[in-house]
């Protein structure tokens, strides 16, 4: 197996020479290589079938406090130092960024064996296999209700490379492979039109548990006929895995980044060390652990990772810092910057919640009047001070009543504070046999979850 390690530091390296001949005071470059394949499919058929490779190449430079940078996809030497050029064309004219002090200095690393990151199965992995698991996935999704009319989604796999080196003598190189199929299953009676959704993630293509993602989107979506409008109020609530990983992305944005915290914007404000959350909860990020699907071993600056107790029994216990954050509270980094949707800045990416021992059937069994929710969309903050969330059910949503599933709901809208909702946890379950999102997280059930609107038509 081939990669590309020696490529990326030349190419790095033209990077960072162009940066000190152009006067940069220091400079970070990162070049990543992608190569991925996807079989789409629509209307119970494959619609489509694509392959693609990528190179991403972000250049920041430094001119004293002063900062640029670019993104480009192209990896010839001219069109590199193009970019440093244009990058050192931004940092003169932008504002000093009081806050900054440096780029991290050269690191050593705990580095994750490369054949726990790398299967050879997903890079090896046809476009004639994925049309297998379609076929497999279309088939059984179709075989458990006639009502099942549609299986849509996507099946995908891909090795991703990169290289980080700054200035200052960060060097570090990560590969990885990743798989993924998630489905949406509709389904028709005549009268009505219901949706079931699943989805599972593995480093091995050949381990994705196709069939069992399909019959469970099918079930989903046929068992979703007869929905009802309920009114807003306070429910109990039976989270899915699904769904309790979307509420920990939102919630370790703008809780537990140093960035949010020093902005004022966190709702851990003055709260750290304070027992806030039910003493079942246990939240942690560690890209070393092998539950994880997606690990790494250094961050999006070549910091290296460590492991971050966030929640420990129900208390708030540490934020996550890059470089920038960690200087200006005078602490180390905990090797947690992340650069996404146009940021930069100290993120855990790497989620875990300690499991309990419980599971969905006991949950519902325990529940007088709730609802069982399957995953959510659409969800954002609406007062990220207060913890306060907002989003939509989707793909399932059931009201439960003394212990038994009644109907399937429509629509809902939730707006709470995690502040409120996880300052009491009746139940915690057992982790999927699906990964079904990123984060590695049980079920669980709240005594008191604020629906604030239901769809009536």
């Amino acid at each position: 197996m081939e990669f590309n390690k020696d490529l990326l530091f030349e190419k790095c390296q033209v990077l960072l020479k162009e940066a000190t001949k152009l006067g940069a005071s220091q400079a970070e470059v990162r070049i990543g290589l992608s190569t991925t394949a996807l079989t789409r499919l629509a209307n119970s058929i494959i619609d489509q079938n694509v392959a693609e490779r990528h190179a991403n190449v972000r250049t920041i430079v430094y001119f004293g406090k002063q900062k640029g940078s670019t993104t480009v996809e192209i990896l010839d030497d001219a069109s590199l130092k193009q970019a440093v050029a244009d990058a050192v064309k931004v940092a003169k004219i932008s504002p000093e960024n009081k806050d900054f002090k440096s780029l991290p200095e050269k690191q050593t690393y705990d580095e994750i064996p490369l054949d726990e990151l790398v299967s050879k199965k997903t890079i090896n992995a046809t476009p004639e296999l994925r049309a297998e698991y379609a076929t497999l996935a279309i088939d059984s999704a179709h075989a458990i209700d006639k009502r099942v009319k549609a299986v849509a989604g996507a099946i995908s796999h891909g090795l991703y490379e990169e290289a980080i080196l700054n200035s200052l003598g960060v060097e570090v190189y990560g590969a990885a492979t990743g798989s993924n199929i998630n489905l949406t299953v509709l389904a028709e009676d005549g009268k009505e039109q219901t949706a079931g959704w699943s989805s599972d993630n593995r480093n091995d293509f050949t381990q994705l548990q196709i069939k069992t993602v399909a019959e469970k989107a099918a079930k989903k979506a046929a068992d979703g006929f007869g929905m009802k409008y309920i009114d807003s109020g306070n429910y109990e609530v039976i989270l899915e895995p699904a769904a309790v990983g979307g509420l920990m992305f939102f919630m370790s944005y703008f809780g537990f980044s140093a960035m949010m915290y020093q902005d004022y914007i966190s709702f851990l404000r003055d709260k750290i060390g304070e027992k806030i959350f039910d003493e079942k909860l246990n939240l942690w990020d560690d890209g070393f652990d092998k539950r994880l699907v997606y690990r790494g071993f250094y961050d999006d600056e070549g910091y290296p990772k460590s492991k971050l107790d966030m929640i420990t029994n129900g208390v708030a216990m540490n934020l996550a810092y890059d470089t920038l954050t960690a200087d200006k509270d005078g602490v180390k980094s905990t090797g947690h910057n992340a650069k996404f949707r146009g940021r930069s800045m100290p993120f855990p990416g790497n989620l875990l919640i300690g499991e309990g021992n419980s599971n969905l059937d006991e949950m519902i069994a325990e529940t007088k009047n709730g609802i069982l929710i399957t995953h959510f969309h659409y969800q954002n903050a609406v007062n990220p001070t207060k913890g306060i969330f907002t989003g939509l059910t989707r793909d399932g949503a059931w009201l439960v009543k003394d212990g038994e599933i009644q109907y399937p709901l429509r629509t809902l809208r939730y707006t709470d504070s995690v502040l409120r909702f996880f300052a009491n946890i009746d139940m915690i379950g057992k982790y999927s046999d699906l990964n079904d999102t990123q984060a590695k997280v049980p079920p669980m059930k709240l005594p008191s979850f604020t629906i604030s609107g239901s769809q009536k038509e």
